[in-house]
């Protein structure tokens, strides 16, 4: 794996305090060092700008004689590609970079994927920690379902994001519904936590449903609340989408608010489905509740996860 260099701006040259041979393990300079690097590895350049210039990479020590720099082992002496050769006292030391710095970057560069420049696998960098699936934005208020289908496979969980109002009249909050690989199947259950501050005060309860159709994913605002910017969302999180051993989880938060009244509705569900036969989820359906709309500009994103 390649290693990380490091580097100084305020480094003053100095000298060698005595003479070294191309064998030598260590050196130290005439003067106490001023603003070299106090990490390691780091560059120094030996008798720059002449023939007998050589790169030496410096693996530990403080540069004085009682703690002399060390060189880098193995590759320490002749570094990047010059020669180990033999120094007087007295000879010109700089801190600097070298060609191999540049070369390591514009070679990265140029892969555009994963390389033996910094030892990661090309899927570290061709296979994102989290993608963008699908992205839905309405444009109308016609549209009580959306369908993601064809879900890929190369991840490991999904997450949903949702933020929409529904065009229902006759509630403040209603729930949008979820269902797996088209299965209407009473294989579904969930359990739900709530809380409400419907009348200025905290109420709080419990619900569940067994053996239904479909879950209850997200609370959202309806018409019936307030001003038609005020819309209600949340997250749902589904591990392990696309194994085949267990049934699949939904676990989500959701709710909304007016933001300057005393409505707010906050819901955390635990969902499941268990189909008879277990399978891997390649689409989900996203349905607004009670037979009505999502209203425009209602959203909804799917993302997969390594």
């Amino acid at each position: 794996m390649a290693v990380s260099r490091y580097y100084s701006n305020t480094a003053v040259p100095g000298a060698l305090g005595t003479g070294i041979s191309s064998s030598s393990a260590s050196m130290y300079l005439a003067a106490t060092p001023v603003g070299y690097p106090a990490q390691f590895p780091f560059t120094l350049v030996l008798e720059p700008g002449t023939a007998n210039m050589e790169l030496v990479s410096i693996g530990s020590g403080s540069g004085t004689p009682g703690s002399p720099w060390v060189f880098s082992s193995p590759g320490g002496r002749g570094f990047d590609g010059t020669v180990a050769l033999a120094h007087s006292a007295t000879a010109v030391v700089q801190h600097n970079f070298s060609a191999g710095d540049l070369a390591t970057s514009r070679t990265h560069e140029s892969l555009g994927s994963g390389s033996s420049v910094h030892g990661l696998p090309a899927s570290a960098w061709t296979t994102s920690s989290l993608a963008l699936v699908a992205s839905t934005r309405l444009s109308n208020s016609t549209t009580s379902v959306v369908t993601w289908a064809s879900i890929p496979q190369t991840y490991s969980h999904l997450l949903v994001l949702a933020q929409a109002r529904l065009t229902e009249t006759s509630a403040s909050v209603d729930d949008i519904w979820l269902q797996f690989n088209g299965d209407s199947g009473a294989v579904y259950s969930y359990l739900t936590m709530s809380l409400t501050n419907a009348s200025g005060s905290l109420l709080y309860g419990f619900g569940n449903g067994s053996s239904v159709t479909s879950v209850p994913a997200f609370r959202v605002l309806a018409s019936q609340t307030g001003a038609p910017a005020n819309a209600g969302g949340g997250f749902a999180f589904i591990p392990w989408y696309s194994a085949t051993a267990f049934n699949k989880s939904v676990y989500s938060m959701s709710g909304g608010g007016y933001g300057t009244s005393a409505l707010l509705d906050g819901r955390l569900r635990w969902c499941f489905y268990n189909p008879a036969v277990q399978a891997a989820v390649t689409s989900i359906t996203l349905t607004a509740g009670s037979g009505t709309d999502f209203l425009t500009g209602s959203s909804f994103s799917l993302y997969a996860m390594a």
